[in-house]
């Protein structure tokens, strides 16, 4: 049973697809299906099921994945060490992101990486808050920036605070206003982001009693600024995801100001590689308080 078996299965888990996994490694269709076919053989257990939608993991196959995922992750890690040991820096990190922190942030933290450690490679993998979340704890990602987290395993080094704004058309009437009242979001209709994307949002009807008139819900930032723009409703975005905002929208502030705490997440085992990473990010985004 070799190393590679594992790599390939965990590829072909990740895409759902033997033959993106074929490409992605290098290797041909054939004998993508021979390791796994091999790798199954090995344990005598099942791993994969596939249908015409794609490949799923049968039940004992989620938790071989696990297992498969952690020796990869080790054997990585010892091979950056060794490299860190010789005084060379390589190596690969998955580092998970948002749609704010990837176009605001990450051209900066990347090039500033790269300058300090050529030989280490970045990968960046967007999704929502609960799904990086989740690919941290699993393995599949190195760190993921996410919002505020107190869950067991994953370490929370928070960055910055974003202050929320309610942000509306200049059709609006609450356009002309300096502030806006808790209350005064009931009259409105709002345009909500999807589960998943909304932990700010969701704190903050919660917070606040307030009953919402949901008439979009949708997950992409500019879809939101778009649909605010054309005055279908309201929404609340943070500071960050506003500096790509429209002209012919306007950030309101709170009556009481809101914020988010953005940070970077990570297990308490890291590699050499990805020890590199959140130290360079903390130096660039001052750390604060919880």
């Amino acid at each position: 049973m070799t190393l590679q078996r594992y790599e390939i299965f965990n590829k072909v888990v990740q895409l759902q697809n033997i033959s993106k996994a074929a490409s992605e490694l290098h290797l041909t269709q054939p004998g993508i299906s021979n390791a796994i076919k091999t790798l199954e053989e090995d344990l005598d257990v099942k791993l994969l099921i596939r249908n015409r939608t794609g490949i799923s993991l049968t039940r004992e196959g989620e938790k071989i994945y696990n297992y498969s995922l952690k020796i990869t992750k080790l054997n990585d890690a010892l091979l950056q060490e060794a490299s860190a040991l010789r005084g060379l820096e390589t190596g690969v990190i998955n580092v998970g992101s948002f749609a704010s922190v990837t176009a605001n942030w990450m051209p900066l933290i990347i090039k500033s990486f790269n300058e300090k450690y050529p030989g280490i490679t970045v990968k960046i993998y967007e999704d929502d808050y609960s799904n990086l979340e989740k690919a941290v704890l699993s393995g599949e990602l190195d760190c993921c920036f996410n919002t505020y987290l107190n869950t067991k395993g994953v370490c929370f080094t928070p960055l910055i605070k974003d202050k929320l704004y309610c942000i509306v058309s200049l059709e609006s009437p609450l356009s002309k206003q300096l502030k806006v009242k808790p209350h005064q979001l009931e009259e409105f209709p709002l345009i909500k982001p999807k589960k998943g994307w909304d932990n700010e949002v969701a704190a903050f009807f919660k917070e606040h009693n307030i009953q919402q008139k949901v008439r979009y819900e949708v997950s992409d930032d500019q879809s939101i600024l778009a649909l605010v723009e054309a005055n279908l409703g309201i929404n609340i975005r943070p500071e960050l995801v506003l500096k790509s905002a429209r002209n012919k929208i306007k950030a309101i502030e709170l009556e009481k100001n809101t914020y988010r705490t953005i940070g970077i997440c990570t297990t308490p085992q890291l590699s050499h590689a990805t020890k590199m990473f959140v130290e360079t990010v903390k130096e660039l985004y001052k750390k604060i308080e919880k």
